[in-house]
C-alpha cells in the first residue's frame, strides 16, 4: 500500500505543473471583485488562527487579522447566551489592539440544539434573522464572516445533507447582504466538499465576497507530495467559483512520525487486543474503549457494515488517532514533520499564494501548540497537537520567524 501511495503521489506531482497552467487565469489583475475587496480589508489579509491574548507577540509577527469561531446569541429558551458576550467583548479587545476578525457562523448541530434544525423550512426565518443579528451587533469589531465551516466534514456537516449544508449557508449570506457594508462575507471549502460545494452553492456566489479554501495537504493523507498541489487548488477554486480566494485554513503540523509494527501491537494491548482483526472481530466494544470523541463520534456510523467501520478506523484518519502517529508516506517532498520543516513550509508557500492575484489572504492554522489532541485527548498524539507557531509554553518556533518575515514581505507590498 505504502509503494501504491508513493507512486500516486509522484504521478500527481508530475501532472501538478499542466493542471497549474491549464488553470491559470489570466484576467485576475483586473477583476474589480477582488479590488474592491482588498479596499474593504486593507489589503491582502494577514491571518491567524486560535490567537491567544499575546497582542504583542502576534502583531510582531506581522498578523493584523484572528479567525475565531462565534457562539450562537441566544439559549435554546430565548434568552441571553452568556458565552456570545464573552466572546463579543474578547473582540472589543482585539479591536482595540489593532487586530481586525473574521468571525464563523455556528454549525448546524448548534442550531438543532436550540430548536432551529435548518431542515426544517418554517427555521429559515429565524435562521436568517439570527445572521442579521450578527451583522448589526458586531459591526464594529468584525470585518469578515464566514459563514459555518467546512461543509462536506462529516462530523461538521452532520445531519445535513450537502444540498441542505448549501442552502443552510446561502440563505444566511442573503440576509447579510443588504445591511454588511463594508464587511465581507463568504464561506469554506474542503477537499471533502471541494467537487460538488461549489456548484450547489452557484445561485447564492452572487452575495459573496470570497470564497475560502482549507488546506493541509501532507498532513492528512499520503497522496499529495509537492506543495505546488496547493496552488493548483487554488487556482481550481478560482476557476469553479469565479470569486476571491481566501486561504481561511492552512497548515503544516510540526513534529509526527510513523509507530512501529511493535509499538502500534502495545497501544491496542492497552485496549485489551492483540491485532487489529482481534479489534475488529470486537469493533463496538473496542471503539468504545478508545479515547477523546471518537466513540461519540463513532455513534453516527452505529449501523454501517463491519467493513466499512473497519476502513475508518484503521485506514482513515481515526488510524491516526488511535495509534497517535503520522503513517509511512504523509508528508510533501522537501518538508519534514519537524519544526524546521514546518518553518519551511510557511517561508514557502506564504510566498507562492501571495503572488497569485486572486488570492486575498491567508489565516495560518494555528497560534499555539496543544496540550492534548482535541479529537482523541491524548497529548501524545501529534495530529491536532503540533501545529502552532509558538509551543504550548508560549515560545517561538522556527515557523513563527518564517511567517513573521513572509508576512512582513506581503505588508510591504500594500
Amino acid at each position: 500500500m505504502s509503494f501504491l501511495i508513493s507512486v500516486i503521489g509522484f504521478i500527481l506531482a508530475l501532472l501538478t505543473p499542466l493542471a497549474s497552467l491549464v488553470l491559470t487565469d489570466p484576467t485576475a489583475a483586473f477583476d474589480s471583485e477582488i479590488q474592491l475587496l482588498e479596499e474593504k480589508t486593507g489589503g491582502y489579509i494577514r491571518g491567524l488562527c486560535h490567537p491567544d491574548n499575546n497582542y504583542a507577540l502576534i502583531k510582531d509577527a506581522n498578523i493584523e487579522w484572528i479567525r475565531e469561531d462565534l457562539p450562537l446569541p441566544v439559549n435554546a429558551d430565548g434568552t441571553p447566551n452568556i458565552y456570545y458576550e464573552y466572546w463579543k467583548q474578547e473582540a472589543l479587545q482585539l479591536a482595540e489592539n489593532g487586530i481586525r476578525i473574521m468571525a464563523i457562523t455556528p454549525y448546524p448541530d448548534e442550531y438543532i440544539e436550540i430548536g432551529l434544525d435548518p431542515r426544517v423550512p418554517e427555521n429559515e426565518s429565524k435562521i436568517k434573522e439570527i445572521a442579521q443579528f450578527y451583522v448589526n451587533d458586531l459591526k464594529e469589531v468584525v470585518g469578515a464572516f464566514q459563514i459555518t465551516n467546512e461543509m462536506g466534514v462529516d462530523r461538521f456537516t452532520y445531519p445535513l445533507t450537502m444540498e441542505e449544508a448549501a442552502r443552510f449557508i446561502g440563505i444566511q449570506l442573503e440576509a447579510m447582504h443588504p445591511i454588511k457594508g463594508n464587511i465581507i462575507t463568504g464561506y469554506n471549502l474542503t477537499a471533502q466538499g471541494l467537487l460538488q460545494l461549489p456548484g450547489l452553492m452557484k445561485p447564492w456566489h452572487q452575495y459573496c465576497d470570497y470564497v475560502g479554501l482549507d488546506l493541509y495537504l501532507g498532513c492528512f493523507e499520503g497522496f499529495t507530495k509537492s506543495i505546488d498541489q496547493n496552488i493548483v487548488a487554488l487556482k481550481y477554486v478560482r476557476r469553479v467559483t469565479g470569486k476571491p480566494v481566501i486561504l481561511c485554513e492552512f497548515g503544516y503540523i510540526g513534529l509526527g512520525e510513523p509507530k512501529t509494527d511493535k509499538e502500534r501491537v502495545a497501544i491496542l494491548q492497552k485496549y485489551g487486543y492483540s491485532s487489529e482483526e482481534e479489534a475488529l472481530a470486537d469493533i463496538d466494544n473496542f471503539v468504545a474503549k478508545l479515547p477523546g470523541s471518537i466513540p461519540e463520534e463513532f455513534m453516527q456510523y452505529k449501523d454501517e457494515s463491519i467493513d466499512f467501520k473497519a476502513q475508518l478506523l484503521f485506514e482513515g484518519e481515526y488510524r491516526n488517532h488511535i495509534y497517535c502517529e503520522l503513517p509511512e508516506g504523509y508528508g510533501l517532498y522537501g518538508y519534514a514533520h519537524t519544526p524546521e520543516g514546518q518553518a519551511e513550509f510557511y517561508e514557502d508557500m506564504l510566498s507562492k499564494a501571495s503572488k497569485l492575484d486572486f488570492v486575498a489572504g491567508s489565516f495560518i492554522y494555528c497560534w499555539q501548540d496543544s496540550d492534548a489532541c482535541y479529537i482523541c485527548d491524548q497529548a501524545e498524539c501529534p495530529v491536532e497537537t503540533k501545529w502552532g507557531l509558538i509551543d504550548y509554553e508560549g515560545n517561538p518556533k522556527p515557523a513563527y520567524y518564517a511567517v513573521q518575515s513572509e508576512y512582513g514581505k506581503i505588508k510591504e507590498k500594500y
